[in-house]
């Protein structure tokens, strides 16, 4: 890949990554008429209390490419999986556990964006920790997704999810093996939450990561199916879906990552957690 020389190339880029993306998710360019119809749909739903701002709004109406319908139907589901789940919706910010996972980097999200503008997710198993249970770490995840969902080019590009599976061992993982999680955790992220999966990378796997595919499979869609690549120790393939430079070093990427940018990001969001309390079905 060529190197970007200087700014006006990438603000270049970037623009036409845009109108790219708007095409492809048939934003108009006057988005308040569906705002507004979706708007009128939700206040029609009386037993529901939802946020009504733009930004909120939006962010449901381009994973369904602005058909105000399936949008509103993406916000039932999502409020009512809100109720049902209330624990995973819920998460303790000041929990020592949850900061000291997010400090090691377990779980977290690069700084920088790939060549498509999709968010990069990256999960290391050999970063667990022994102590954080199964629904801490779906929590602590579901809660990134949420805020990812207010970023605007999220919400268009979508992202991505790199799962390093070195240093798995059954006997100090198996307790993530959950088929309970599993169907929960898919059941949510792909019929009820507003964010788009591009595609989810194995690397390093053992043996026993097809163990755990083969758990969360059954609950997956074919379209999302398509998507989930394994590209064991060697990282070639890997990188012909994303660009190497914008990898940390760790994955033989030049990016100097720190995961403590997201824990500070967390405990900036601490409002905008407690205010999300407030909405929801009566």
């Amino acid at each position: 890949m060529h190197k970007l020389n200087n700014h006006r190339t990438m603000e270049t880029m970037q623009n036409e990554w845009i109108l790219k993306v708007k095409k492809e998710i048939n934003e108009p360019e006057n988005v308040q008429k569906p705002i507004q119809q979706l708007r009128e749909l939700i206040k029609g739903e009386i037993n529901l209390n939802s946020r009504l701002d733009d930004g909120f709004l939006l962010k449901f109406l381009r994973p369904k490419k602005f058909n105000v319908t399936e949008s509103f139907h993406l916000i039932q589901r999502y409020y009512k999986a809100k109720k049902k789940e209330s624990l995973l919706f819920n998460v303790s910010l000041e929990k020592s556990v949850i900061r000291r996972h997010l400090e090691t980097g377990a779980t977290t999200v690069l700084h920088k964006r790939d060549h498509e503008g999709r968010r990069v997710f990256i999960i290391q198993i050999s970063k667990l920790l022994r102590d954080i249970s199964l629904e801490d770490i779906a929590k602590v995840n579901h809660m990134m997704f949420e805020l990812l969902t207010e970023e605007s080019e999220t919400q268009m590009a979508g992202m991505v999810i790199i799962i390093d599976c070195k240093g798995f061992n059954f006997y100090n993982h198996y307790k993530y093996l959950s088929p309970y999680f599993a169907k929960r955790g898919a059941n949510i992220l792909q019929d009820k939450f507003p964010i788009r999966f591009e595609g989810v990378h194995f690397v390093n796997e053992p043996v026993h990561a097809f163990t755990l595919y083969s758990i969360i499979k059954p609950f997956l869609k074919e379209k999302l199916r398509s998507r989930v690549h394994f590209h064991g120790s060697n990282l070639d393939s890997l990188y012909e879906c994303i660009d190497k430079n914008l990898l940390p070093e760790n994955f033989g990427g030049t990016l100097v990552h720190d995961p403590n940018i997201w824990v500070q990001k967390f405990l900036n969001s601490r409002r905008y957690f407690d205010d999300m309390k407030q909405y929801g079905y009566k």
